[in-house]
């Protein structure tokens, strides 16, 4: 992506899939029956910000100056052990809602690893294929993570049983 035009609507376009990820984030935080979800969905909220920030300082440096900066965010947002309850805890009821909200998540996190992935084929600047590969990276994480909990909600025996590698097939 060479002219600056592009360069511009594709950070305006991250910069609204960052807003609108933070904000579903501190609303299902707010609506989560688990702690642990509470706490999962507030963490991801403050990513989402770190991105909006990080994107919009690339946004309005490409602005002033017309060129990419020369700019080299730092890889990786804190990752955590999943650390989730032995039982889950709900009505049947709050874990389908929940299931649901996961669902949305993760189509969430899957639009934004689409754009981030499409802007790094098309960038020119080393600079800015870095920045993208970063964010889709860390959009995967977030992914992953929703995954996990999704996974975990809907067999929490089998998701304990998967992680702690146990084998089934007769041993």
């Amino acid at each position: 992506m060479g002219n600056n035009e592009e360069r511009i609507e594709a950070l305006k376009s991250a910069m609204k899939l960052e807003e609108d990820g933070r904000a579903f984030y501190l609303k299902a935080s707010e609506k989560a029956v688990q702690s642990f979800a509470k706490e999962m969905f507030k963490s991801l909220a403050e990513a989402e910000n770190k991105h909006l920030k990080v994107v919009k300082t690339v946004y309005e440096r490409l602005q002033k100056e017309g060129d990419w900066p020369k700019l080299v965010i730092p890889s990786g947002d804190q990752k955590r052990a999943t650390v989730f309850p032995e039982e889950v805890g709900m009505s049947e009821e709050e874990l389908s809602e929940s299931v649901k909200v996961l669902d949305i998540a993760i189509g969430m996190e899957e639009e934004s690893i689409k754009l981030y992935d499409g802007l790094t084929e098309r960038a020119v600047d080393p600079f800015e294929k870095r920045f993208y590969i970063v964010l889709s990276n860390e959009e995967r994480d977030h992914y992953l993570d929703l995954s996990d909990y999704r996974d975990y909600l809907q067999d929490p025996t089998g998701w304990f049983v998967t992680r702690e590698g146990f084998m089934l097939d007769g041993i």
